[in-house]
């Protein structure tokens, strides 16, 4: 038996050999099971035999599976988009978690490496690209502005409280200001603690920056406007 298997092992090795060999079944061609994310399983059975098995899409990079392999006292690996595995396996036990949506594609075959190689050359940062292109080209309306916000001496006063979604913001002391605006990430913000010295009519922005904004001024009555994006 093991010189008969030396002996196609062999034969093999010739391309010619490998497209006889393949013509006999569909040998080393993947097939694809789709898993519905928005459907939360523990430890689902998916009777799959193969040697090879790779998530190959799913609607984000963060998006991922627990698969146990063969066998339920296996380990259970979280697999993300373009991540796999190769082993012979005649089983698959997966658990998609709760809170994801959207459909994920799995694909399995035979015969990985002799006569199988998955070709992936995305990026694992294509995912994100989205949002990438979204902070870049900035939105369409604000996320707040509003009435400008009157500034003292005797303590920080609040002009921008964090907001996660922020990209960016800009402040500016009033044209008429006779004082000087003073401004700092905390309400300890004095005229000899800031970030940014405004004197009347200077504009501050900021990009990436998503805490709070505190203001002080160096006499009563100053005023500021403010916006963030």
């Amino acid at each position: 038996m093991s010189k008969l298997f030396d002996l196609d092992k062999k034969m093999l090795d010739s391309f010619p050999a490998k497209i006889e060999y393949v013509r006999r079944g569909s040998i080393g061609v993947p097939k694809t099971i789709e898993i519905d994310l928005a459907i939360a399983l523990t430890d689902q059975i998916y009777n799959l035999a193969g040697n090879i098995f790779y998530i190959w899409e799913a609607p984000n990079s963060t998006d991922y599976i627990n698969i146990k392999v063969n066998n339920s006292r296996e380990p259970a690996i979280p697999y993300r988009p373009h991540t796999g595995l190769i082993t012979p396996f005649d089983k698959l036990l997966i658990t998609t978690p709760a809170a994801q949506v959207g459909t994920m594609t799995l694909i399995y075959a035979t015969e990985a490496p002799d006569l199988l190689q998955i070709i992936d050359h995305r990026s694992a940062m294509s995912g994100n690209l989205t949002a990438i292109l979204e902070q870049l080209a900035g939105d369409v309306a604000p996320e707040n502005w509003g009435n400008e916000i009157t500034v003292g001496n005797a303590a920080g006063v609040l002009v921008l409280a964090a907001n996660a979604d922020r990209k960016g913001c800009c402040l500016q002391a009033k044209s008429t200001n006779g004082g000087i605006i003073y401004l700092g990430f905390d309400d300890t913000v004095t005229t000899t603690k800031w970030i940014a010295e405004l004197q009347a009519g200077v504009p501050f922005t900021i990009d990436d920056y998503r805490g709070d904004i505190y203001a002080r001024a160096s006499a009563v009555g100053q005023l500021v406007g403010w916006g963030e994006w």
